[in-house]
């Protein structure tokens, strides 16, 4: 089973060089197809679903904003010719620093003016993607990467920053605070390791 590890972002700077950030490693992703009902079931279930936007029946439905995804192969990309696995697995640990691609992102704040602000969140699989910041920061040289992240299992933490005269990220301890400014709750009772 995976353990994840949920990062929190903070990026910063000019706005030009956040949207630049954001256009080349932030892309928009197909949600899963359902296989389409073969009977009279469908007509109802749109008749219903107006009714509960508020909109007529036959009336197009509300456009839902596109599912999003980190891709690290936008700042990092995988060579074609490695084979499958164990090839590619080594490859991605040792130049994404994790085993896989992003598996979750969430925008969670976006400001633009002058300066910009865009707060996100990514979840990979057993451990922090620090090849793919240093990266960005090589990329972005004027944008600051604020960093707060936490492994499910309450094995390690990460926070730092990269960007100008900043180190980047360690691993650090993990405790309560920091579970909480990365999920924005606090541990239930009894569940810090």
């Amino acid at each position: 089973m995976t353990n994840h590890v949920t990062t929190r972002c903070t990026v910063r700077g000019p706005a030009e060089a956040v949207a630049a950030f954001r256009a080349l490693m932030v892309v928009a992703v197909d949600p899963p197809r359902r296989p389409a009902l073969a009977s009279p079931v469908p007509g109802l279930l749109a008749r219903l679903r107006g009714l509960f936007r508020g909109c007529e029946p036959g009336a197009s439905p509300p456009v839902e904003p596109p599912l999003l995804a980190m891709d690290f192969n936008r700042i990092l990309p995988m060579p074609a010719s490695l084979t499958a696995y164990p090839e590619q697995t080594a490859w991605l640990l040792e130049h994404w620093g994790t085993q896989r691609n992003a598996e979750a992102y969430t925008e969670t704040a976006w400001h633009r003016d002058g300066t910009a602000v865009l707060e996100f969140c990514i979840a990979t699989a057993w451990s922090f993607p620090a090849p793919v910041f240093t990266a960005l920061h090589g990329r972005f040289p004027t944008l600051s990467f604020d960093i707060v992240g936490f492994e499910e299992a309450w094995q390690f933490a990460v926070a730092g920053i990269y960007g100008p005269g900043e180190t980047g990220a360690v691993e650090i301890e993990p405790t309560a605070d920091l579970y909480a400014r990365v999920y924005g709750v606090p541990p239930e009772p009894g569940e810090e390791a």
